[in-house]
């Protein structure tokens, strides 16, 4: 399986990568659009909260297919169905938000394919599965990166058609390749492996999933928040640097737009968390038990919270950083237990009552971001309530099983001795 679980990693990590960015620009691709069409950022944003909806909703059907019809083929889906929406949002008539929603859309229900196939695929195939998830991590916190990086230079080089079209026609392409790797038998799957020591009956499957499902939930409005709201708070706590940048590049004769310089600073974000995520997976998920990872992260979001509410710019940022980091920690975690305590045959299921509890939390976070803004001119009121939250995370968390056994008896360093599980 070594060569496969390799081609698996890559093709996996590169859809990951995808579906972050492609499920994410348009955060910044928004605030281009709102004077393009001279309409609020605010209403702008809205438009994507039927397509946030469904990037968690329809996680659960999504995974019923992955485990009826196979990942390999889900993924094929995932990448041909992410790329036509992209170039139909890129093509839709000036001023038509109703198009604008429904070719976003798109984007929320072919980008919920992911998560259902493509994260228990990678688990199933890996020799080390802590490292082949700081991998996946690492790629799709890359995505996450290029969501402020790529819509940024394609709307300075061309426009904001063209930040929607590109990557549109990269996933395609992307997909015809899998399909043709998939139909030769390079790419395929197995399987899940047994772990020592843990115990994989329905009690320990419904305490797991049942705690996690409330931090997940709770987990995935501080992800939304962050990614949705950063923009918006470097936007307004970033204001003169970026001025004094675009003068004095202007002085030289480049020329420059503020949204590239948001983006910037947002893809600064998921540059260092992927970085952070990678080495955790390495050094930290394989060696540490599960449990004491997953309470670390939850408590020091708290920290990060309160920087995003009452830092200035570089404090906030740093924040921003910090939550992203955290939650890179936290959601390999996840993955794993949900793949040790699910059965292999719903394992596509199991993934996508993950996500729909968690990505179903992004409407919620998107809602917020508007409402309190528009209430109170900036989100740090936003900011402080998630800190409160990430307090009742880490309570929750609590009640996780309290020792991984197959993780704690292992002595650092040393690879776990590969146990297939039986046929189910």
């Amino acid at each position: 399986m070594t060569g496969m679980g390799q081609r698996v990693l890559l093709f996996s990590s590169i859809g990951h990568a995808l579906m972050h960015m492609m499920t994410a620009f348009y955060a910044v691709i928004v605030l281009t659009l709102a004077v393009a069409w001279e309409l609020p950022a605010e209403d702008l944003l809205r438009l994507y909260v039927p397509a946030s909806i469904l990037l968690g909703v329809m996680s659960l059907p999504a995974g019923w297919a992955a485990d009826r019809f196979g990942a390999p083929a889900m993924m094929v889906v995932m990448f041909l169905g992410l790329g036509l929406s992209s170039i139909a949002c890129g093509l839709v008539p000036r001023g038509d938000t109703f198009l604008l929603s429904l070719a976003l859309c798109g984007l929320g229900a072919f980008g919920a394919i992911y998560h259902s196939a493509g994260i228990g695929w990678v688990i199933r195939t890996a020799k080390e599965q802590g490292h082949a998830m700081g991998v996946n991590g690492l790629w799709g916190s890359a995505g996450l990166a290029l969501y402020g990086i790529v819509p940024g230079v394609l709307i300075t080089l061309a426009s904001w058609r063209a930040a929607f079209i590109v990557p549109g026609v990269v996933c395609i392409g992307l997909g015809a390749v899998l399909y043709w790797q998939w139909r030769q038998g390079l790419v395929g799957d197995r399987p899940m492996p047994a772990t020592p020591g843990v115990q994989s009956g329905r009690r320990e499957f419904w305490r797991v999933f049942s705690v996690l499902s409330v931090t997940m939930a709770l987990e995935g409005i501080i992800w939304a928040a962050v990614m949705f709201g950063a923009a918006l708070v470097f936007e307004s706590r970033f204001g003169p640097e970026i001025a004094a940048l675009r003068d004095g590049l202007a002085a030289l004769g480049i020329a420059t737009k503020a949204v590239l310089w948001v983006g910037l600073a947002t893809s600064t974000i998921y540059i260092v968390s992927g970085a952070a995520q990678y080495a955790m997976g390495r050094r930290v998920i394989d060696r540490y038990p599960l449990k004491s990872t997953y309470i670390v992260a939850s408590a020091l979001q708290v920290f990060a919270m309160l920087a995003l509410a009452m830092g200035n710019g570089y404090v906030a940022l740093l924040g921003a950083i910090a939550s992203a980091v955290l939650s890179s920690a936290a959601g390999p975690v996840e993955n794993i237990l949900i793949a040790r305590y699910t059965p292999t045959r719903y394992h596509g299921l199991g993934f996508g009552a993950k996500f729909v509890v968690a990505l179903g939390a992004s409407p919620v976070a998107i809602l917020l971001i508007a409402w309190v803004r528009e209430t109170t001119g900036s989100l740090e009121l936003l900011f402080y309530g998630l800190a409160a939250v990430s307090v009742v995370i880490t309570l929750v968390a609590l009640l996780l099983p309290g020792r991984d056994r197959g993780q704690e008896a292992r002595v650092p360093g040393e690879r776990p001795a590969p146990q297939v599980a039986p046929a189910e």
